[in-house]
């Protein structure tokens, strides 16, 4: 038994002729997984056809100008649609969950979404109109940069990306959203069509490290604008402070090295990396907490 290496069921596996991919029976087909190498096959398919009727006929019952126009005619190939219905749907539902576990946060404990839908109506009456509506969309970006970072390096090195939801994913947020836990669990990004481990792993570490990239711009921002002004404005500083700590805590709470997380992959491919991209997101989470509140 093994995993899939696009939806990760575990399952009797089959092996993809083109590129050799481990799949299960749901993906097994080339069709099924978005198969990289089908498109090389078929290019060879075509070659073969085109060199059966070489020699069949004699130039000089060609005229050369048709000939040399012929071969100028360039064939516009479809365009891989980056987004499928099915991820479009479970990205939607990603997004609705994203934004009640903000709200639960808003809330906290015991019961999260349901004092945060209680305190919602007191930050509009105090004309802090800008608080829910700047958590909610600091946590939703959040997420989305992380995920789609994962997919287009992917899709950069020519494999196959795809969000799906799982069902780890609706326990998860049921969770967060009830206890109010800021966890990122709503689903995983599917990767098929591997044919190098390096570019599999880079498309990995896209994730963490695009979390760091922005809590690091944010840190900075926050240096510059206390630099240049003097003094952060309460909006600015929550903001930033927030941005801060929950790109970092995506990052960190993602590279735990145990399977499942990119952490995992992250320290099979490259220790030194991972452990700098640990170091640098505990920074800038400390940061968060101890620095941005003070300047």
């Amino acid at each position: 038994m093994a995993n899939c290496s696009l939806c990760g069921k575990e399952d009797l596996m089959f092996t993809c002729p083109y590129c050799r991919g481990v799949y299960c029976a749901d993906h097994r087909l080339p069709e099924g997984h978005g198969c990289a190498g089908m498109q090389k096959v078929k290019d060879g398919a075509r070659q073969k056809i085109a060199d059966s009727f070489t020699g069949q006929y004699d130039d000089e019952e060609y005229d050369e100008d048709i000939i040399t126009q012929a071969r100028r005619v360039r064939v516009k190939k479809p365009r891989r649609r980056r987004f499928t219905d099915a991820e479009v749907k479970d990205l939607g539902i990603a997004s609705v969950l994203t934004i009640l576990v903000s709200i639960s946060i808003m809330g906290g404990p015991p019961i999260g979404i349901l004092n945060g839908i209680l305190v919602l109506p007191g930050f509009f009456l105090a004309g802090l109109w800008w608080f829910p509506l700047a958590v909610i969309f600091v946590f939703w970006l959040s997420f989305m940069i992380h995920e789609f970072a994962h997919k287009f390096t992917a899709q950069r090195y020519g494999m196959y990306a795809h969000f799906r939801m799982t069902i780890q994913g609706y326990y998860l947020s049921a969770v967060a959203i009830l206890f109010a836990i800021p966890i990122f669990g709503t689903g995983v990004m599917a990767v098929g069509g591997v044919s190098d481990t390096d570019d599999y792993a880079k498309s990995t570490v896209a994730g963490p490290l695009s979390n760091l990239i922005v809590a690091g711009l944010l840190f900075i921002t926050a240096e510059i604008i206390v630099i240049t002004s003097g003094a952060l404005s309460q909006p600015v500083e929550f903001i930033i402070f927030y941005g801060m700590l929950l790109n970092s805590f995506l990052g960190l709470f993602n590279m735990i090295p145990i399977p499942g997380f990119d952490g995992s992959t992250i320290f099979r491919w490259s220790r030194p990396l991972w452990v700098l991209m640990t170091v640098s997101l505990l920074f800038t989470l400390l940061a968060g907490y101890f620095v941005i509140p003070i300047l």
